[in-house]
């Protein structure tokens, strides 16, 4: 009898503990197994707004979802609610308690029950929901069929082991096979899981910018899950968006440690298998479709280049080469599904990236952008996501808002950062995706390129702004190899050449020598003074021709600002005046001339004299109007190649030893110890010193270390009240901008093979900066 009472006892007390698990058991295990999307909400208030307000979300959940909102508006819980759609039906399910779903609160509402099967049928403004309470589970479907087969014996495992991996301090997450279309656009293509039956599970935190989740994509079924062509590889840097231009509104990149293993896994008996024993894909770590060009990026490119026979050197472009293809059709199928690239018919190198397009000038464009440094990468929308993303990706998909919208179905105006990354691991693959809105700036701070001029020879002296006495803007000229002068428009169109004689010494300058606004351009050669009209022709009696060798720049001083022009000719030791008529100035003689003069005579005003200076031997000569020496320079001066600039109201240069060298209006004279080598160069305004010794830029005594390389002279521009200054490195061809404050301009640098000019060209707002692309051709940028 004591045997028997205790079987008796233990028996009730199973019985017990198994209605107790009834009661505790999770709700998400009672979710039919033939589901194709659930949806857990761990912030319900937050998660129903979403699906009205939320830009992304409302327009991915599908109308079930939408007609549960109205139930799950009346929800009083703060646990885990979750919801789940078969074909047209949805199920919610959420632990219950005494104050989950209050009828007696709710207005416009009908309900009754059905006794036979203890389920409550309940009405909301004509909406029906079948409800009702599954041990602790409060269970809730438009679906009465639905309702009725709910059995907690019947759990889909993997569904509740997937659940369990969610984060739930997330707002919601999402699990969905790819029949549920509308959740599968998050992964930004359809080749993600195409016709597989694997799960994709998504947490959602979200804002009123965007979206952002993370998750995984599960892998059972290898033939039909693509991303297992990353198997057993090792996701690499996604580098292609330094390369992508800043307009890019696609891209497309794969990366891989080993392009045979990716090629092998990713074979299918239908395509060509690519022979990895052979193929320069090789030597690659990463591929991407970017728009309508394809990228490869390899440590090395000059095993790519060396790999692929079938190529011949078409043109060059900014002393980049650019090749013909012979296989225009090699990437149409060998990275399919991902990417499919038809007439790779060009192609060319940049640092560690292979660029194919079907056109030579989309070539040029890509290398235009890349050489100016406006790329993806770069831009303001990439930025405003990067910290977001990892930098290694198997598979990285970006898109701006038109692309999006196409992605999503729906107008997605304004999300200009969009993108997904896949991340291969094991038998399984982690998502992380932002769709961002992000609101274009406007044009500050940019820097595009306005237009290029190509010439006819190698140009021969770095471009120069003139002024343009009918449009009131300016104009371009330059001078090439065969000694052609050009004269170019603010739009890039040659206005018109002319041969000259010789090489031009020095600037070009303009005189407005009939004083009716309408001005000439003034210049010297070797032997010879010229002076053309605004058409270029030769002004009478110019011009004006010489024996003896003028050696150096034309000087054009207008004493009293009175368009009485003095055209100052130095040849050798020796200096001679004329008007703007032709004429010699009898009243004008330099006496003192025992030394060569080895800088242009320059003309300053102190107060309300006049002084001509300029260096002669180891002398700094200071005359009058007459050529008479205003000032007596006693000290010798080991001047160095530099010009003679009035700074501080002294007469400026520096010697040999990098100095700097001051002489004021009596003639006495400073040093001061610049720390500069012998190689170096300096300029000045009245109150900014500019110098630069190798890689060390000084403006007005604040230091930039620039890249080690071989700058041209420092210029300073002071354009719309502010000082900048710019120089030009020549080897890595980078044309730099600087303010007063050595603080670089916005975008800078910029690509650039010469020393540059910046000027307001046109009567539009901005300033354009001038420079050469290559030894042919001018380029100009606008600065917006």
């Amino acid at each position: 009898m004591k045997r028997l009472g205790f079987l008796s006892i233990l028996f009730t007390l199973v019985l017990a503990c198994q209605k107790d698990y009834n009661k505790t058991k999770q709700p998400y295990k009672l979710i039919p197994t033939e589901t194709s999307a659930i949806i857990q909400v761990n912030e319900l208030n937050d998660f129903v707004t979403s699906i009205e307000n939320n830009d992304v979300l409302s327009g991915l959940y599908n109308k079930e979802l939408k007609n549960a909102s109205l139930f799950l508006n009346q929800l009083n819980t703060t646990q885990q609610v979750y919801i789940s759609f078969t074909d047209s039906n949805y199920l919610i399910l959420t632990e219950n308690d005494s104050t989950l779903f209050v009828l007696d609160s709710i207005k416009n509402i009908t309900s009754t029950t059905l006794v036979d099967l203890n389920i409550e049928k309940t009405e909301i403004n004509s909406n029906i929901i079948y409800h009702k309470i599954i041990g602790n589970t409060f269970a809730g479907s438009n679906d009465l069929e639905l309702l009725k087969t709910l059995n907690t014996d019947n759990e889909n495992t993997e569904i509740s082991n997937l659940i369990e991996t969610t984060d739930k301090k997330s707002v919601a997450s999402i699990l969905f096979k790819p029949e549920a279309t509308n959740y599968s656009k998050l992964l930004f293509s359809d080749a993600i899981n195409k016709a597989g039956r694997n799960f994709t599970v998504l947490d959602f935190d979200y804002s009123e910018k965007g979206l952002n989740y993370n998750g995984i994509l599960t892998s059972k079924d290898s033939s039909a899950n693509h991303l297992d062509s990353f198997k057993n590889t090792v996701p690499q840097k996604t580098n292609s968006p330094f390369i992508a231009p800043y307009n890019t509104s696609s891209l497309v990149s794969i990366t891989y440690d080993n392009f045979s293993v990716f090629n092998k896994n990713n074979y299918h008996p239908k395509d060509s298998l690519v022979d990895v024993s052979e193929t320069f894909l090789n030597f690659t770590d990463e591929i991407a479709l970017i728009d309508d060009v394809l990228v490869l990026h390899s440590l090395d490119p000059n095993l790519i280049i060396e790999s692929i026979e079938d190529k011949s050197i078409s043109e060059s472009f900014r002393d980049i080469d650019i090749y013909e293809f012979g296989q225009p059709d090699f990437f149409e199928t060998n990275l399919n599904p991902f990417i499919t690239f038809e007439n790779a018919n060009f192609f060319s190198v940049f640092e560690n990236f292979i660029v194919f397009s079907s056109a030579s000038e989309t070539l040029k464009s890509i290398l235009t952008d890349a050489l100016n440094n406006n790329t993806l990468a770069n831009s303001d929308a990439f930025l405003s996501i990067s910290e977001k993303l990892s930098d290694e990706a198997s598979l990285f998909i970006f898109k701006d808002s038109e692309k999006l919208s196409t992605v999503l179905d729906q107008t997605m105006n304004g999300y200009n950062a969009n993108a997904v990354q896949f991340i291969r691991e094991d038998n399984y693959t982690h998502i992380n995706g932002i769709i961002q809105k992000f609101k274009k700036r406007a044009a500050s701070n940019s820097v595009a390129e306005t237009f290029t001029t190509p010439l006819e020879a190698t140009l021969l002296t770095a471009p120069q702004a003139v002024k343009n006495h009918v449009s009131k803007a300016h104009d371009i000229v330059v001078q090439d190899v065969n000694n052609m002068l050009y004269l170019i428009s603010s739009s890039g169109t040659i206005l018109w050449k002319k041969q000259l004689q010789g090489r031009i010494l020095g600037p070009v300058e303009q005189i407005d020598m009939y004083k009716n606004g309408r001005l000439q351009l003034a210049f010297t050669t070797p032997n010879q003074l010229y002076i053309l009209d605004r058409n270029g022709n030769d002004v009478s009696p110019f011009p004006l021709k010489f024996n003896d060798a003028i050696t150096q720049p034309l000087s054009v001083f207008d004493y009293d600002k009175r368009k009485d022009y003095r055209l100052l000719v130095t040849q050798g030791k020796n200096l001679l005046m004329y008007n703007a008529k032709g004429q010699s100035i009898g009243g004008f003689i330099y006496k003192n001339n025992d030394s060569q003069i080895s800088s242009q005579p320059k003309h300053f005003r102190i107060g309300s004299k006049d002084y001509i200076v300029f260096g002669a031997g180891e002398n700094l000569k200071i005359l009058n109007r007459q050529g008479d020496s205003r000032i007596n320079v006693k000290d010798k001066i080991r001047f160095s190649d530099n010009d003679v600039y009035l700074y501080q109201n002294k007469f400026t240069t520096t010697n040999t030893l990098g100095q700097l060298i001051q002489v004021d209006t009596k003639g006495n004279l400073s040093t001061k110890n610049l720390n500069l080598t012998d190689k170096h160069k300096i300029a000045t305004t009245s109150k900014t010193l500019v110098s630069l010794r190798e890689n060390r830029l000084i403006i007005k005594s604040r230091t930039i270390d620039l890249d080690y390389g071989d700058y041209t002279e420092p210029r300073i521009f002071y354009l719309n009240d502010k000082i900048y200054v710019t120089t030009t490195d020549l080897q890595s061809k980078k044309v730099y901008l600087f303010d007063s404050q050595a603080k670089s301009i916005p975008n800078f640098p910029v690509f650039g093979t010469s020393a540059a000019v910046l000027e307001k060209l046109d009567n539009d707002s901005g300033l354009e900066l001038i420079t050469q692309s290559d030894d042919k051709t001018l380029i100009v940028y606008k600065l917006h």
